[in-house]
């Protein structure tokens, strides 16, 4: 999904990519926000294969559909989401536990390939380097990263959105991320995601998108993560 209103490097992102990158910080400190959204990777990821026809929705699951994914993040996704069944009843398992882990590990790798961010060692105290704890992610390219932050924040403040800041917003609206992109009034802005999630503030054609198929999808993919969260402490 490709719009020249982003910077030149982040033009190729996929959608769990772009959803990772516009959660980042914009003065490059490690980017701690970008491991928590599992669910909204996986959300995102299965937008994509949804519109582009990589994936069907066939009412109680999903099948594969008639264009066959090129990206590896997708392609991996969709394996993982139709290989086994596909059934929606499963989802859970898509964004929890080990998968969903791989899934932010996997989004946090393409970021690094492209060279928007890049791993350091984590430091205890601000001083001594412990490789046993890992690598922190931290953004490379700050300006790209201030100019995406910069067209999304101007959609949750009254701009009117492409197809690709649309599906953008309908995520953070449905992920409650608006706040994280810091829009000059928060109650407008999440009012704002919120009308463009019920595909309203569109252009013709994305709102039919929106209403049948990017809203409903998200809300399945995270009321499985909520579920299977509520239920797990009783397991």
């Amino acid at each position: 999904m490709r719009s020249e209103r982003w910077s030149a490097p982040t033009r190729e992102l996929t959608l769990p990519e772009r959803i990772a990158w516009v959660l980042g910080n914009e003065d490059g400190r490690p980017v701690s926000s970008l491991t928590e959204p599992a669910g909204l990777l996986v959300a995102a990821a299965i937008v994509e294969l949804l519109l582009d026809a990589s994936v069907l929705d066939a009412g109680s699951s999903y099948r594969y559909g008639p264009v066959e994914p090129t990206d590896p993040l997708l392609c991996w996704v969709a394996d993982g989401l139709v290989r086994p069944g596909g059934r929606k009843s499963d989802l859970g398992h898509a964004v929890t536990g080990p998968r969903g882990a791989q899934m932010i590990r996997r989004t946090m790798d393409r970021l690094v390939e492209r060279g928007l961010a890049h791993r350091e060692p984590r430091r205890v105290f601000g001083y001594l380097a412990m490789p046993v704890f890992g690598s922190a992610l931290r953004v490379h390219e700050t300006g790209a990263l201030h100019h995406d932050r910069s067209v999304v924040r101007q959609v949750l403040d009254g701009a009117d959105p492409d197809e690709d800041t649309a599906m953008v917003t309908v995520l953070l609206h449905h992920g409650r991320r608006v706040r994280a992109l810091h829009p000059l009034d928060l109650p407008a802005a999440s009012e704002r995601a919120r009308a463009i999630a019920s595909g309203r503030h569109v252009p013709p054609g994305i709102d039919q998108d929106i209403v049948r198929l990017v809203s409903p999808t998200v809300r399945t993919v995270l009321a499985a993560l909520t579920a299977t969260e509520v239920m797990s402490p009783g397991a």
